[in-house]
């Protein structure tokens, strides 16, 4: 399929989006998508729009909506911010759009392709930084599936935005679902069980993220053949491949590049392993990346100066230890002011004379004293009250103050995401210009685990959710042959269907359940004119049981089932009994002798033969001359079913 199948074919720059973004200009373009760079009207700021084909919004609209929604409520640090989505009409045609925040440092895409590689220790930071919106989004049931680096962006503090989340993985899905959608760009970064067209989960985040560091390091990406069918089969089965010159990093890549996923490492493990890497690894210089903005008009002596800030991993686990990469500062000072004096006394020379000497040596001891004092002398300030406001508000506070800020989450259930829980130092504690001051944020409140609810009745299943501080989703009733009725059959979270018992959400998650209703009814057959052993065969298959009833006459053959109770077509509960008489066949009477009795003898006479009188007909003072059924003629002691009527014919009128 062509990129630019399902796109307008006229330029849609100048357009305004929504009553609100004007696009600007195209950035990039694939089967079911194209991104624009626009200007959000109302804030005035630039924006990246991804407008999605028409093709795509009639096929994955309500997916893409859906998960759009997830998204827009994120809030993480080293996640593009989504500000907008929804549907929208561009020539009659509905099309969804998502806008995304636009950092201004480009993306690891923009270093790799200006050849600007990255060395082992600044990899190990754009890393961990990934890692940390990779957990976030993966504990919460977001999956990335096309991690890529382009997706990969800095912002102008030269820190990692992830893009993409939640929209990427409705695509990446689907494609990964029909060969013919995977696009050489999607298995460049695929995992082996993507390339085998196994199910994947989280996990090939991890592998694609391995693959992105060792692209960013050596500019090469393993396994990379000229076509998509050969860059698929080169993954499969392969060992990772990584070289000693990636020092401490080689390790980490080695398991979060297992080809198996039971083996290879999540995205709290790799950023773990990271943390232990990093002291091994020499400190980071400042990253290279793309922008200009970034350096607006300082001198090449400021920019090569102004060092990458300190990156702190999120504490991924209660046991997992925060990596900051070396900041320690040494202090260079200038020569003494005070120069040693070389004083040559000589025998002739005047006293006065090294009296002065001496005064003036004593005179540059103290002012170069005073002056290394002055420089030496740091000035302190107490640490103001900034717990509960927004990290961003809480750095704009104390910018004057010349701290350096370090970041740590922490998880916390009253503080919003984002919001100051502490500071070390403590509020009031003074601290000099210079030194560090640590932010412990609010990631909002802890995951929870999952409880396994298949086995539990549906009071016990929502007092588990309730006390593990999640929410009773959609009850559905299913039948079920196995499980009593009123017992959790099996469980989901509709966000995150791959999640099992154990694996943490965030609280307030909803959980849907599936309660048993017990059997499948059964359809009665229809057991007309079956033998008694076919008709108990039909209803065992079933799993129906049979009840004979009292034989009786029926036009059905002797031997077969003449009636039924429940009928046909009726449902029952597994187990119930269908109550059968069998045929005895037709109940025959014979017609008794008429043409000897007068009037009034005719009538008993039919009716005790189990006959019915019909139709009388000519003069009934003499005697019968002919008896008819039906209209047909029938002889004395001819048998007959039991009921027929006969007509009587007399001579005469």
């Amino acid at each position: 399929m062509s990129v630019f199948e399902n796109h307008d074919p006229e330029s849609l720059i100048g357009t305004v989006i929504d009553g609100r973004f004007e696009i600007e200009s195209e950035q990039s373009r694939s089967t079911s998508s194209t991104s624009y760079l626009a200007i959000d009207r109302q804030s005035e700021t630039a924006v990246n729009l991804r407008l999605f084909s028409a093709d795509a919004t009639t096929q994955h609209g309500p997916e893409l909506l859906a998960e759009a929604a997830v998204v827009f409520e994120i809030s993480h640090p080293h996640i593009v911010r989504l500000t907008s989505f929804g549907r929208v009409k561009i020539n009659d045609v509905e099309r969804i759009f998502t806008v995304q925040e636009r950092p201004t440092g480009g993306s690891l895409q923009d270093m790799i392709d200006r050849n600007r590689l990255l060395t082992p220790s600044q990899a190990l930071v754009v890393g961990l930084e990934v890692c940390r919106a990779l957990d976030y989004a993966h504990k919460r049931g977001m999956l990335h599936h096309d991690l890529r680096p382009a997706s990969i962006m800095f912002g102008e503090d030269r820190k990692v935005r992830v893009a993409d989340f939640g929209v990427s993985s409705v695509i990446a899905e689907k494609a990964w679902g029909d060969d013919a959608m995977v696009s050489q760009e999607r298995a460049r970064y695929c995992a082996p069980e993507q390339a085998e067209g196994e199910p994947f989960d989280e996990k090939a985040d991890v592998y694609a993220l391995a693959l992105i560091l060792v692209e960013a390091v050596t500019g090469t990406v393993p396994f990379l053949a000229d076509s998509v069918v050969g860059t698929l089969s080169a993954r499969v089965d392969k060992l990772f491949p990584v070289s000693a010159d990636l020092g401490g990093l080689a390790a980490v890549l080695d398991k979060a590049g297992r080809a198996d996923p039971l083996e290879r490492a999540s995205a709290a493990e790799m950023g773990r392993a990271l943390v232990q890497a990093g002291p091994t690894l020499p400190r980071p210089t400042q990253l290279p990346i793309v922008s200009s903005a970034i350096f607006g008009n300082q001198t090449e002596e400021t920019r090569s100066s102004a060092l990458t800030n300190p990156r702190e991993f999120n504490e991924l686990s209660d046991d997992s230890q925060s990596f900051v990469v070396s900041t320690s500062e040494t202090m260079t000072t200038g020569e003494d002011a005070a120069a040693a004096i070389a004083v040559v006394e000589t025998e002739d020379k005047p006293l006065i004379g090294r009296w002065i000497v001496a005064a003036v040596a004593v005179l540059a001891l103290i002012v170069g004293g005073y002056f290394l004092f002055s420089a030496l002398q740091k000035e302190s300030h107490p640490i103001p009250n900034l717990i509960g406001l927004d990290q961003g508000e809480a750095t704009n506070l104390v910018t004057e103050f010349k701290w350096d800020i370090v970041i740590v989450e922490e998880a916390n259930e009253e503080l919003p995401v984002g919001a100051v829980i502490r500071t070390d130092p403590e509020t009031g504690k003074k601290l000099e210009t210079g030194k560090t001051l640590t932010f412990v944020v609010s990631t909002g409140p802890p995951p929870v685990p999952l409880p396994e609810l298949n086995g539990l009745d549906s009071a016990t299943a929502l007092a588990a959710l309730t006390d593990g501080g999640l929410v009773l989703g959609v009850e559905t009733p299913e039948y079920s042959e196995d499980v009593p009725t009123g017992v959790i059959i099996r469980w989901t979270v509709t966000s995150q269907p791959t999640l099992v018992a154990g694996q943490e959400v965030i609280k307030g998650t909803a959980v849907d359940t599936f309660v048993s209703q017990g059997p499948t009814p059964r359809v009665v057959p229809d057991l007309t004119g079956m033998s008694i052993e076919s008709a108990t065969t039909a209803l065992t298959d079933l799993q129906l049981t049979i009840n004979r009833g009292d034989d009786q006459f029926s036009i059905v053959a002797a031997g077969g089932v003449a009636t039924q109770t429940p009928a046909a077509g009726d449902s029952l509960a597994r187990g119930t009994a269908v109550t059968v008489a069998v045929s005895k066949g037709p109940d025959l009477v014979a017609v008794p002798q008429l043409s000897n009795l007068k009037f009034d003898k005719v009538g008993p006479a039919v009716v005790n033969a189990g006959l019915v009188l019909g139709t009388i007909t000519g003069n009934t003072k003499g005697f019968p001359i002919a008896v008819f059924s039906a209209g047909q003629p029938v002889a004395v002691g001819q048998l007959l079913p039991r009921g027929t009527v006969l007509d009587v014919l007399y001579y005469g009128s």
